[in-house]
């Protein structure tokens, strides 16, 4: 027993300045047990950060690994999705065609000024802009630097032209 005598304690409403929701972009999570949980998804790494008080700040970092990159002579060569290639040689650079999705992309580097010749599979077509090419069409670059940055649609099975320096007839 205390010598001040009971002491009792009671719980009652958290004070205002205590956070008990926290809005995110696709609802409001809600404080249970004293604890909000936060996780990433793939791609996704979150952490506790100090900036003024101790973990006061939940960071949330997305992480890519970027494409992949290889340096290619051919003749031919079947770029894989979310690949770069310097073509440094005359040659034809297959599209990817199994199990793609809608924003699979490649980028191919004519690093060598001769033809590069990009070939879309079976069923597949090439946008630049308002021109499509024929199925299973090509786009083809002859001059070194020219670059061609393709993203696949799949509701049109069409690579779409999202970046090119230099020139690259369809046909």
């Amino acid at each position: 027993m205390s010598q001040a005598g009971d002491i009792s304690a009671t719980s009652g409403p958290v004070p205002p300045q205590v956070a008990t929701q926290f809005t995110t972009d696709s609802g409001i999570a809600v404080v249970y047990n004293n604890n909000v949980d936060v996780f990433g998804g793939p791609g996704i790494k979150t952490s506790a950060i100090t900036t003024v008080n101790p973990n006061d700040t939940i960071q949330i970092k997305v992480i890519t690994d970027g494409f992949n990159w290889s340096e290619e002579v051919g003749p031919t060569y079947n770029i894989p999705v979310d690949h770069g290639v310097f073509c440094n040689a005359s040659m034809t650079v297959n599209l990817p065609t199994a199990a793609l999705v809608t924003g699979d992309s490649v980028i191919i580097y004519n690093d060598f000024g001769s033809s590069v010749i990009v070939q879309a599979g079976a069923g597949q077509r090439i946008q630049f802009g308002t021109d499509l090419s024929s199925i299973a069409g090509t786009a083809t670059s002859t001059n070194v630097g020219d670059i061609l940055e393709l993203t696949y649609k799949a509701s049109d099975t069409a690579w779409h032209v999202i970046a090119c320096v230099g020139s690259w007839p369809i046909a």
